[in-house]
Formats: C-alpha cells, sequence, structure tokens
C-alpha cells in the first residue's frame, strides 16, 4: 500500500515537473511573443547575419529601401536582436535568398499573408464604375497570364475587348489617349481601338506609381475577385520560421496600419511631386465638411457624426494626417448657401444641377444613385413608370438630386428639409420618393409598414464637390485618388454594420439602465448619509487639494503656470523616451496693445490665444504661460516633420487673434540626452526672437 502511494505520488510530482518545464519553456514574452528556447535560439544566432530578400519597388510596402515591410523588419532587429542583411531585388526577378518577400498567385502554407493587393480597371478618362454591369464597350489591356481570370471574373461586363500583353510596359504605352493631330485620313475606329486600349486591369499597388505619375490615368473599378498576395517566404529553419510568424503576427494588429497609412501618403506626395513645404500647408489647415443628417450618409449619434460620408473621410483623414471638422445644417438650401460663401470647405453633392457662385472640385462619384417609390403596404400603388405619378403629390427632400430629377419631370412634389422630418410627416396615403439607402436604413422601423413599389437608376450618382481654390487643391486630388484606391464597398459595409450596432441598440438595454441606476440611487444614498458625518475633514481635505492645485494653474489663461514648468524640468531631462520637443511661442505687440487700448484688451488677446493652444492641443504635450505674453509647449513622441507641421498651424491660427498682431514661434527637438530641456528651451527662443525679428522687417517694407 505504502509503494502503490510513493507511486503515485512520484507520477504526480513528475507531471507536475513536466508541465512546469513546458510552462517555463514555452511561456511567451509580451514584447517579443518569444518563449525561452526562441530566445536561446536567437542568442546562439546573434552573431550570424540573416539574408532577407527584399523586392524594392513596390510602392508603399518597399520603394528604394522604405515601406511597411521594411518597417516590420526594423522593428523585429531592434527588438529581438537578430541582425538582418536586406537583399533587395526587382519584381520580376528571381531571388536566390530562401525567405524573401514575394509577390505570388498563390499562398503556400511556407507564406506569412501580408497584404492582398486586388486588381484595378485603370482608364484613360476619370470615371468611375460602381456596378461591374456599367463597364461596357471597352478595349481592356490585359497580361496574357491573367487573360483567362479576368475572362471569368468580367464575364458580365458588355461588348468589352480584352487585348493579351506579354509585357506591363507596352501596355502602359498603349492606353495613351490617341491625339487628334496624330491622325490620318484613312485612320478608321478599328485602327484606332487596334493600336490603342481604352482601359487595363493590372494590381492596383503594384502599379500605383506608374499610374500616379501619369496626368491622364485613373482608377475607375475595384475588381476585387482577383489580386496577387504579397507574403514572406519562409525557409527550412523552423525556429526562425516560428519567431517571424509569432512576431508578424502581433506587428500586424500594432504598427500595420500606422505604417501602410504613413507610406501610402509619402509615396502620394514622391510620385505627384508636391515638396515638404506644400505638405505642411496642407497639414496645416483644418478642413470643414457640411452635411445635412440624412442617414445612412450622415448622422448624430451621441454628439459624433457617422454614417458613410464620415467613415470615408476618416479613414482618408487618418491616412493623409489632417484635420476634418463637421458642421450641421437643417436643409440643403442652408449648406449650399455656406459653401458658395466660403465657410466650408467640402460637401456631399446632392444635387449636381446646382450652379455653383466659384469654381469647384469634383470627386469621382462613389454612391450608386437610386431612387424609390415608397407607400404603405395596404395602398397597393401600380407604377410602372414616375410619369404614371403624374397626378400624385411626392414627398421629397429639398434641393436633392431626386427633387430636381422630379421636377424636370414636371412632377409634384412637397418638400422637406430632410429626412427625419420627411419621415414624420407620412401619411398612410403618403407617396415617398427617396434614395434607396435611405429607405433600407428605415424599412426595418419606421418605415417597416411600408414597400418599394418601384425603383430607378439616376442619371447621376453621388460624389463630394470640394471648393476649387489653392489651399485646398492637394486636398482634392488626394482625397478623389483615396476614394478610387479604396475598396468602397468593405467601407461602406463596415460603416453600415457599425451604424446599426450604435443606432439600434436592444429595448432591453433601456431596462438594464435603469435598474442599475435605482441600484446606484440606493447605494448612493447610503454613502451620502455617512460621508456628511465626516463633512468638516473632507471640507478640509478639498481645501488643502485645491491650494496644491492652484499653485501651477495660472489664473488669467487657466494654462499651467512657470511653477509647473520649474517642478518639471528635472523630471522632463530624466526621460527616456523621444523625440521631444519645445515650443516657444511669443504674442505680438501685447505692449502696444496694453498701453493703447488699455490692460482689460491685453488680457482679451491673451486669453484667445490661450484659447487657440487649447483647442490645437496635441496629445501627449503640456502648455505652459511662462510669462506676460510667452507660452511653452513640451511635446513627446512626434517627429521634426510633425512639429514643423503644427507650428504652422498655431502661426495661422494665431494670426486670427484680435488686432491681427499673430505670434512669433521658435521650436527645438531633443533627440536624445545630451540637449537639455534649459537647452532647448534656450534654442527655441533664440529661433522665436529671429522669427520675430523676420515679420517686423517685412512689415518695414
Amino acid at each position: 500500500m505504502k509503494r502503490k502511494k510513493i507511486v503515485i505520488i512520484g507520477i504526480t510530482f513528475l507531471i507536475i515537473l513536466s508541465l512546469s518545464i513546458y510552462y517555463i519553456l514555452n511561456k511567451e514574452d509580451k514584447n517579443t511573443t518569444l518563449n525561452l528556447l526562441e530566445k536561446q535560439w536567437i542568442e546562439k544566432h546573434k552573431n550570424t547575419v540573416i539574408d532577407i530578400g527584399v523586392i524594392n519597388d513596390i510602392p508603399i510596402f518597399n520603394y528604394e529601401g522604405t515601406g511597411v515591410f521594411f518597417d516590420f523588419l526594423d522593428n523585429l532587429e531592434e527588438t529581438i536582436g537578430l541582425e538582418l542583411n536586406k537583399v533587395p531585388f526587382k519584381y520580376g526577378d528571381n531571388s536566390e535568398v530562401k525567405y524573401a518577400f514575394n509577390v505570388v498567385d498563390k499562398i503556400s502554407e511556407d507564406d506569412i499573408l501580408i497584404y492582398r493587393d486586388n486588381y484595378v480597371i485603370v482608364t484613360n478618362e476619370k470615371h468611375k464604375y460602381i456596378d461591374l454591369n456599367e463597364i461596357k464597350g471597352l478595349v481592356i489591356g490585359v497580361l496574357s497570364s491573367d487573360l483567362e481570370q479576368a475572362s471569368i471574373y468580367l464575364k458580365n461586363t458588355s461588348n468589352n475587348i480584352f487585348k493579351p500583353y506579354d509585357d506591363v510596359d507596352t501596355m502602359f504605352l498603349e492606353i495613351t489617349k490617341v491625339q487628334n493631330s496624330g491622325e490620318t485620313e484613312n485612320e478608321t475606329e478599328e485602327t484606332k481601338e487596334v493600336n490603342s486600349i481604352d482601359a487595363m486591369l493590372i494590381p492596383k499597388t503594384l502599379y500605383m506609381d506608374r499610374i500616379l505619375k501619369r496626368e491622364d490615368l485613373y482608377i475607375a473599378y475595384n475588381v476585387t475577385e482577383m489580386s496577387k498576395s504579397y507574403v514572406l517566404t519562409l525557409g527550412t529553419e523552423e525556429r526562425l520560421n516560428n519567431i517571424l510568424s509569432k512576431f508578424y503576427d502581433k506587428w500586424e494588429k500594432e504598427n500595420f496600419v500606422d505604417s501602410f497609412n504613413k507610406h501610402f501618403s509619402d509615396n502620394y506626395f514622391t510620385f505627384k511631386n508636391i515638396n515638404e513645404k506644400d505638405v505642411a500647408n496642407f497639414r496645416s489647415k483644418r478642413y470643414i465638411y457640411g452635411f445635412v443628417e440624412n442617414p445612412p450618409y450622415d448622422i448624430k449619434i451621441h454628439d459624433k457624426l457617422q454614417g458613410y460620408n464620415s467613415a470615408f473621410l476618416k479613414e482618408f483623414a487618418k491616412l493623409a494626417e489632417v484635420e476634418i471638422v463637421y458642421e450641421e445644417f437643417s436643409n440643403n438650401n442652408l449648406m449650399y448657401e455656406s459653401f458658395n460663401s466660403n465657410k466650408i470647405d467640402l460637401m456631399l453633392e446632392t444635387n449636381t444641377n446646382y450652379k455653383y457662385k466659384m469654381d469647384v472640385y469634383k470627386t469621382i462619384p462613389f454612391y450608386n444613385n437610386m431612387l424609390v417609390v415608397v407607400s404603405d403596404m395596404s395602398n397597393n400603388l401600380v407604377v410602372n413608370s414616375l410619369n404614371s405619378l403624374f397626378d400624385q403629390e411626392l414627398m421629397v427632400i429639398n434641393n436633392s438630386e431626386i427633387a430636381n430629377y422630379l421636377s424636370q419631370k414636371q412632377l409634384k412634389v412637397k418638400s422637406y428639409n430632410n429626412i427625419s422630418e420627411l419621415v414624420k410627416n407620412i401619411k398612410k396615403e403618403s407617396i415617398i420618393v427617396i434614395d434607396k439607402e435611405m429607405y433600407n436604413y428605415y424599412a426595418s422601423n419606421k418605415l417597416n409598414d411600408h414597400k418599394v413599389y418601384y425603383e430607378e437608376a439616376l442619371p447621376n450618382d453621388y460624389g463630394l464637390v470640394i471648393r476649387d481654390i489653392e489651399e485646398n487643391k492637394i486636398f482634392a486630388t488626394f482625397l478623389d485618388f483615396y476614394l478610387s484606391f479604396a475598396n468602397n464597398k468593405d467601407i461602406l459595409n463596415d460603416s453600415y454594420y457599425s451604424l446599426f450596432n450604435i443606432d439600434k441598440k436592444p429595448i432591453i438595454l433601456k431596462y438594464l439602465i435603469v435598474s442599475l441606476a435605482v441600484i446606484i440611487i440606493g447605494v448612493s444614498t447610503y454613502f451620502i448619509t455617512k460621508t456628511l458625518r465626516n463633512e468638516k475633514d473632507v471640507k478640509l481635505k478639498k481645501i488643502v487639494s485645491k491650494e496644491d492645485k492652484m499653485k501651477y494653474i495660472d489664473q488669467l489663461t487657466s494654462l499651467k503656470n512657470r511653477a509647473y514648468l520649474n517642478d518639471n524640468i528635472e523630471v522632463w531631462d530624466e526621460s527616456e523616451i523621444y523625440p521631444q520637443a519645445v515650443i516657444v511661442v511669443d504674442l505680438n505687440n501685447i505692449a502696444y496693445i496694453n498701453d493703447n487700448y488699455g490692460h482689460n484688451e491685453g488680457d482679451k488677446v491673451i486669453k484667445e490665444a490661450a484659447n487657440i493652444l487649447i483647442q490645437n492641443q496635441m496629445e501627449n504635450s503640456d502648455i505652459i504661460r511662462t510669462s506676460g505674453n510667452e507660452f511653452l509647449i513640451y511635446l513627446v513622441g512626434y517627429d521634426e516633420k510633425a512639429i514643423v507641421s503644427y507650428v504652422r498651424k498655431l502661426k495661422k491660427e494665431l494670426k486670427n487673434i484680435s488686432h491681427n498682431f499673430g505670434a512669433a514661434i521658435g521650436y527645438s527637438m531633443i533627440v536624445d540626452a545630451i540637449k537639455t530641456i534649459d537647452d532647448a528651451i534656450n534654442e527655441a527662443t533664440l529661433e522665436m526672437r529671429d522669427d520675430k525679428e523676420a515679420q517686423e522687417q517685412e512689415e518695414r517694407k
């Protein structure tokens, strides 16, 4: 019996020991995702240079030494300590290196998928196809290797001819428009068709540089069913394969989107020959988008703009590093008036026949514009065409594409400011003519007892319209390209799903909230009673806390004061997070304002400036009023490019304070422990004084 117990104890001990060893060996480090065995492998191979093949001519991912894949490799080296030798080669060449970034048609079990690059139809005229069946009568160039797939996925298009090519260079040459001056008297349409193509079917990202460098090429349609896969092909070393797979999974979740966005915009500016100064100006402006609340295109939920349009604009703002703010209007008339008065920069063009008082830039359309005739299910309408409604009053949204279209057909309409107002006024006998997407949004709730009796495509699809002024030029063309590049259907589907989940909360949630509120009230009553017994002690603590806080607050502006700066300089000097930056802002001519308009006016200008700094404050920063007319901003985590853009933005905003004297600004970067905060303040102050002197010289001219 004793022997049996000893055996059981021994087996149990061995199991526990085995599990413990297994756990220790396989426990993953949170920062690197690596376990002990993998770390040992890395330590053993630290002095071994590992070759990684990199195709070096793919925009965004690997282009002339920078890109998403380079960011991944750099982070891999920095985090886990492996030494990598990046061996460049061109797309189409074969790499002799086992581990390599490759472009493949089909992924193997030895590949880590990095990106799927879908094909696009590129045309020599600005156009956007919303649906596949809109693509008609084109001669489409396609690589011979892609011809079979193209014939399958585009078989439903009408009267299109595929022209196969052995190389992409010839295809890009032949898509050039045939100029009239080059035509001969005997040239026929048939001859032109043989000698040139109207469009080509190519991978989107792979040839992004060629598309952007040409002014006559446009992405007209995303063929998401056809794609090339960008992969990291693994070799024969199993431990290294595991390290790369696990580390890439972590890196992708944390860094891929930011890296992709950065290199997308950098490549765009490079390929379009846009210099750094123009990029900084483009990013320093705040762009205003005007909207009327018409879901699912635009809807405010919890004071935040949601819907299709904001989904596109938010994604673009993130990618381009610009600020887009939103201004709501009660109806289309007011929005268009504001646009004509230069108060907003862009809006959804809900009426393509509107006469603008200025030059405008119209983006490609990205919504399929369909109208539906809707009425109560019990009405049993028969609608064979819109003309059959000639004797009916039709409910529409004012100054919209649909209202204009029906008016042109001389149909009787009753207009409402927006869809919400229209829905509130529906009666049983009402006939509504609205956008199909709007109907779909309301079909399951406010229009659930209605049905569609007729639908028709409108002649023009929806796009954005932008004021065509110099300061909007880069914004307009970049946004236009983004809208053609993005997979619109994916964004719309994600947006609608998000909108549905935000806007259609289950009713049970209300009951849960009420129940929770009752519990909170009961518990709160108990604690309030208990707290009142110690009221004097609490008040004393509050006074002490308030006095402690007031020590660091500037009374005029509510910003932090010099005492806060003095008590934090040492802490900031000890920080090892780089880069850091110090910006010094000095308001111009405050003494002059005090002498001529009084100190109250001077204080007013200082408070205005403080409010502008607060409104434009960046994350991980402190704003301090260091003296009468001087402010200091301390920032962490921003490179010099971002700081320059921020300084430009502040300068522009501060020009608008009362009396329009503006401010002089200087900055200094801290990239290592050598430069102290005091050094940076002195350097920024000197630059600020140089700026002030330059402004004064400019005024004297």
